[in-house]
């Protein structure tokens, strides 16, 4: 078996994950959007289905403690490593230009700490980790009743987070509020409805908004 790259147990695996997402979206929120996360106003699969992959992780590493089984050994060479991380930037970069486009968020929005750490550090870096971890879980020696149970929440917990993100496409949330680089802070209010999330905000009850805390 290929060993996992820096000696990736599961706590670390599920520790390092966690901290991309929700950790990282949680700190940025709170330290330069000034505002602490509440679940009824953030989409469904960053609340609950980031977690769920951080659990899958960290079980795909408890599957693989001598490290990646050999029908999946791909996954701890460089190249593997590169062409996921290209690939879910490359993703990542589209989702962007086409939310702008549709105008699901206005470019201070998109451009708020939150969305530049959501498509350009989790999309590449959680999904690399999250998926190889995930796919080397399920392609582990099944060895008992633990392992087949792993590999069921793994399984799950994908299909969980793909659920929740169809919910997500049809319950829009405010998600990013609009943010101003140029004073570190966010955008004053009141925020104008100029896009899905933003009419989407102006429709929530004013204790489920998020509040400006600068």
């Amino acid at each position: 078996m290929t060993a996992w790259p820096l000696g990736l147990d599961w706590l670390s695996g599920f520790l390092l994950a966690f901290a991309i997402t929700p950790g990282g979206h949680v700190a940025l929120a709170l330290v330069l959007e000034r505002r602490i996360i509440r679940p009824r106003a953030e989409f469904t699969a960053l609340v609950y289905g980031d977690p769920l992959l951080c659990v899958a992780c960290g079980i795909g590493f408890a599957l693989t403690p001598d490290g990646i089984p050999a029908p999946v050994a791909f996954l701890g060479t460089l190249p593997a490593v590169l062409v996921s991380v290209a690939v879910w930037l490359g993703f990542g970069v589209w989702q962007w230009v086409d939310e702008l486009r549709r105008g699901y968020y206005t470019v201070a929005q998109a451009f708020s700490p939150t969305k530049v750490w959501h498509q350009l550090v989790v999309y590449p870096g959680f999904g690399t980790l999250a998926g190889f971890a995930g796919t080397a879980g399920l392609a582990a020696p099944v060895a008992g009743v633990g392992a087949v149970l792993g590999k069921v929440v793994i399984g799950a917990g994908l299909l969980a987070w793909v659920a929740m993100n169809v919910y997500d496409r049809v319950h829009p949330r405010l998600g990013h509020p609009p943010y101003d680089w140029r004073h570190l802070r966010p955008a004053p209010r009141p925020w104008p409805p100029a896009s899905t999330t933003l009419r989407t905000a102006c429709e929530v009850s004013p204790t489920d908004r998020p509040r400006d805390a600068g």
